[in-house]
């Protein structure tokens, strides 16, 4: 059955094709998807692990304090009571260092379940996409069959 409920069986070799090709870049978008929350992920797991290597800093340490992702200037730890968590679009949050973790925890689950549905839903392409391959085996098989059989009846060789 194709995506519609509809035989593959029915659709013409050049349907199959087209719906194949669909197939393949939907995988592809499903991929590109699982990627990205896969970097977004990471990104919370090292904000995670800084917090909590942050948290064991004691007051006063000399450290580097990023002002964009290639300029660093020298600072030092002040006491830490509360972090600002960055919530989206620009917008921060001050919250303490275990709101700020148990936050961040959120996010990891959220998008471990937005992977696992992705994930889901990339085998269920993938299963869609071998059985429309195999459709089209069929019928290439049986257009060879079919082509064989009608120049071996009793037509002339040139």
């Amino acid at each position: 059955m194709g995506d519609n409920g509809m035989s593959l069986f029915a659709l013409s070799l050049e349907q199959l094709t087209q719906l194949k090709q669909s197939i393949e870049e939907e995988l592809q978008g499903l991929q590109g998807a699982l990627q990205q929350l896969q970097i977004s992920r990471n990104k919370l797991t090292n904000s995670k692990n800084a917090l909590e290597k942050l948290s064991k800093t004691p007051e006063g340490t000399p450290m580097l304090v990023p002002l964009t992702t290639s300029l660093y200037v020298p600072g030092e730890t002040a006491p830490l009571d509360t972090v600002l968590v960055d919530v989206g679009t620009g917008y921060y949050i001050e919250k303490s260092l275990k709101q700020a973790s148990a936050f961040l925890d959120r996010k990891m689950a959220l998008i471990e379940q937005q992977a696992a549905n992705v994930q889901s839903a990339a085998q269920f392409k993938h299963k869609n996409l071998s059985q429309t391959v195999e459709v089209m085996n069929r019928k290439l098989i049986e257009a060879r069959g079919a082509l064989t059989a009608g120049s071996s009846g009793g037509g002339t060789a040139i």
